[in-house]
């Protein structure tokens, strides 16, 4: 299968392939499911931030949104294909996924556009630090996510945009507060 990234295109028969060994490939769907659930919960955040933003005032941040929620439901995409190429087809089927999670119910109520920005600065950072390898965990051997595309698919999304949301949160940060002072 094809994956496109801004332009480029990737064969995903070039990731790596599941081993003989059941313990490593069980690790990593389980890694990746772990993933998953962080990217379906971002995404869940970025319908939430679409519909919050839909009057015209906030139309940029509303065109922000649309494209990072097309991008993580992507990325979801990439995860669940990569989970099922490992075999774990029963895993990955949408109602015994989301029975597993805390993420399943509805966001509800009106939330401030800074509000929205930290909230998904902190899912972006949550995603970060789950796909990023820990120093003090096992060997880099071991973990699942040094030698995997679609980990890596998740580090560079999330990591791109976690800075444009940053900016925005600066932008609008600064912005509120000089009507403050002013």
């Amino acid at each position: 299968m094809l994956i496109s990234n801004s332009g480029n295109t990737f064969d995903q028969s070039m990731v790596t392939p599941p081993t003989g060994d059941g313990r490593a490939s069980s690790k990593t769907v389980t890694f990746l499911d772990a993933l998953l659930a962080h990217s379906i919960r971002l995404r869940d955040l970025y319908t939430n931030a679409r519909w919050q933003t839909a009057d015209i005032q906030f139309h940029h941040l509303r065109l922000l949104f649309d494209g990072h929620y097309k991008e993580q439901l992507r990325l979801v995409d990439v995860l669940i294909d990569r989970i099922r190429m490992l075999g774990y087809t029963g895993r990955v089927l949408a109602g015994v996924f989301l029975q597993g999670t805390q993420f399943s119910c509805a966001l509800r109520g009106r939330t401030s556009p800074i509000r929205l920005l930290r909230d998904l600065l902190g899912a972006h950072e949550l995603v970060l630090s789950a796909a990023c390898p820990r120093e003090n965990s096992d060997s880099q051997d071991d973990n699942p996510s040094i030698r995997d595309f679609a980990v890596s698919q998740v580090v560079l999304t999330n990591d791109l945009q976690s800075r444009s949301i940053c900016e925005q949160l600066i932008r609008r940060d600064g912005k509120t507060k000089l009507l403050r002072n002013g």
